[in-house]
């Protein structure tokens, strides 16, 4: 940032738009990013593709930098970020920056840029999908909660959280995380110009720092955001510019809001112990149970 701050101004209207993509990728506001522990850090799908929209057709922006921190999250919400860059990419130049997490998810949404920049230390890769789905039977017999279904055929119950999956259910959900990594793989392979083979033997979930994804093809540059700004302003052929970063701070009322929230959250979640952290996980796919996100427990 401080070499951000010391790029050349221009007052002709040019701008580099710096977008910060932090926090988990969600479909909708949960609420809750494993990442900061804050309820304003996520990433919403559908918001950030139409802020990548407005930047798209915004005539005074040159080039965009998209700084992504994030261990991943929704697989549906970085397919609509992927397409979204792709549009973009289409019209003006776009770098992306990693952070400390770049990783699953923040992958996915990452690849597709004609430019990757990674900090040598950057956690990147796990390129991987997965689905949760909880069983709340036990639960239910706790307090004595009984249920009946009926249903018109033998998929319509898929994913009552009162009851095992069957086996058809299973087999069924597999074949949908399949295609699902599949999409991943294709995705990945034609943002970085390779097969689906080739990022396949990268990918399976497995975490890469940024020096070896540099190594591997994933990246294209080892450096800080302001060598991506740097090559931002290349590729768009200006020498002057001004820095505008995006999306809009929340203000200060929402920023205590979140603050609030998050504490009080911080401590109900504290006295439950391993069972809090259970329930953090559990929310945070609650709305998608398809996921695409680094392991909780890695740190950079």
């Amino acid at each position: 940032m401080l070499a951000a701050a010391q790029s050349p101004k221009d007052k002709s209207g040019r701008i580099v738009a710096v977008y910060f993509a932090e926090g988990s990728i969600v479909t909708s506001d949960t609420g809750y990013s494993p990442l900061s522990g804050s309820s304003s850090a996520s990433i919403v799908g559908n918001t950030m593709a139409a802020d990548l929209k407005d930047l798209q057709e915004d005539d005074d922006v040159e080039a965009v930098v998209i700084r992504v921190n994030s261990p991943g999250g929704s697989a549906f919400a970085s397919e609509q970020i992927w397409h979204a860059i792709a549009e973009l990419r289409a019209v003006k130049p776009v770098v992306v920056s990693m952070g400390n997490y770049a990783a699953s998810g923040g992958y996915y949404i990452s690849c597709n840029a004609p430019t990757i920049v990674a900090d040598a230390a950057t956690l990147t890769g796990s390129i991987g999908i997965f689905a949760l789905f909880p069983n709340l039977e036990r639960t239910a017999d706790m307090v004595g909660l009984d249920f009946d279904v009926v249903k018109t055929n033998s998929y319509s119950d898929l994913g009552l959280l009162l009851r095992p999956m069957s086996e058809g259910e299973r087999t069924l959900m597999q074949a949908y995380i399949d295609r699902g990594y599949d999409t991943f793989l294709a995705r990945c392979a034609e943002g970085r110009g390779r097969t689906k083979e080739e990022i396949h033997e990268v990918a399976q979930g497995r975490v890469w720092s940024g020096n070896d994804a540099l190594r591997l093809g994933l990246v294209d540059e080892i450096g800080g955001l302001g060598r991506a700004i740097e090559i931002a302003a290349a590729e768009a052929d200006i020498d002057a510019y001004t820095l505008m970063t995006y999306p809009e701070e929340p203000s200060m009322w929402e920023s205590l809001r979140d603050l609030f929230d998050g504490f009080v959250e911080a401590r109900a979640l504290a006295r439950l112990g391993s069972i809090g952290d259970q329930l953090i996980r559990l929310r945070s796919i609650a709305a998608d149970p398809v996921q695409a996100v680094m392991p909780y427990d890695i740190k950079p």
